[in-house]
């Protein structure tokens, strides 16, 4: 069955809309058609960006029915790249080794300039909070009382570090050609990742501060907000995933990589939470209490 499936998709390849079948002879290299959606994906960005501005500016209406429109342009425009790919990948063969190895290095770049941008933003916190206590001053500043650590943030990175190690059960439980259980616990961490985000929002609701009070309510929900971001694009990739295990793209001679890919994102963002939990929950906590912690 599965042998006819692949023959009748090798039939119609001509059907696919922006799909690429097209090889440099000899060379191993594909060569991808033009697109609309790394554009459209863009503007749906764009869209969402200032439907967030307008929204801040109280202009709440417009921004709710611009946020939607925005947000469905991503969302098709996503769907539609990723389909495409998937489609070139999987039923078309176009990613050979070669193209395989380049998708690695990419990702691994892409994944390095992630860390730059966290860099980026933890420079901003650390810049505000060590100023403060090189000049006798608190942080966080007075009035402001820090979230208890031990609480709901110590609780998210429990719950993120299982799903670290519940996505890395499957990736190699795929490996070893155990589909039902590669989906079961590839599951289990999507479902994680949802409580994460859940857990993060009934944090902001009971906060004692906001965003407005000062640099460390600005920087605070920065990092946290970002990072966020970040676990819901993860579950995203991870959901993609668990899609194509159903669908038997991950078995024969098909390779692994956009799990793999998508694995080592999940613990990427494992990583940045750690850091996130030490020194945005737990220094500022025991700075306030009077422990010297560092």
């Amino acid at each position: 069955m599965l042998m006819n499936c692949h023959a009748s998709v090798f039939q119609s390849k001509k059907g696919f809309s922006g799909v690429s079948d097209r090889w440099s002879p000899g060379s191993g290299y594909h060569n991808v058609n033009p697109s609309p959606w790394p554009f459209m994906a863009s503007l749906g960005i764009y869209e969402l960006i200032m439907s967030l501005i307008g929204f801040c500016h109280g202009k709440g209406s417009f921004s709710f029915f611009s946020m939607v429109v925005g947000g469905y342009v991503l969302g098709y425009s996503f769907t539609s790249w990723m389909s495409n790919i998937i489609i070139e990948a999987t039923y078309l063969g176009c990613h050979t080794s070669i193209v395989a190895r380049n998708i690695k290095v990419g990702f691994y770049f892409f994944i390095l300039s992630e860390v730059f941008f966290f860099v980026g933003v933890f420079w901003a916190w650390f810049h505000c909070s060590i100023g403060n206590l090189s000049s006798g001053l608190m942080w966080p500043p007075c009035p402001l009382i820090p979230t208890y650590p031990w609480g709901v943030p110590l609780f998210n990175t429990a719950l993120l570090s299982f799903s670290g190690c519940s996505v890395s059960w499957s990736l190699e439980a795929m490996k070893a050609g155990s589909r039902r259980e590669a989906m079961g616990s590839l599951l289990v961490g999507i479902v994680s990742g949802f409580i994460f985000l859940f857990m993060q929002m009934h944090e902001y609701k009971i906060s004692s501060f906001t965003m407005a009070d000062g640099v460390f309510g600005s920087v605070f929900y920065m990092l946290t907000g970002l990072h966020g971001l970040h676990v819901g694009g993860g579950l995203v990739f991870l959901s993609v995933q668990l899609v194509r295990i159903y669908l038997y793209h991950y078995v024969g001679c098909h390779r692994v990589l956009g799990l793999k890919l998508a694995v080592l994102y999940w613990h990427f963002v494992d990583i940045i939470w750690v850091v996130v939990f030490v020194f945005v929950y737990v220094w500022p906590y025991y700075n306030w209490v009077g422990v010297e912690l560092f």
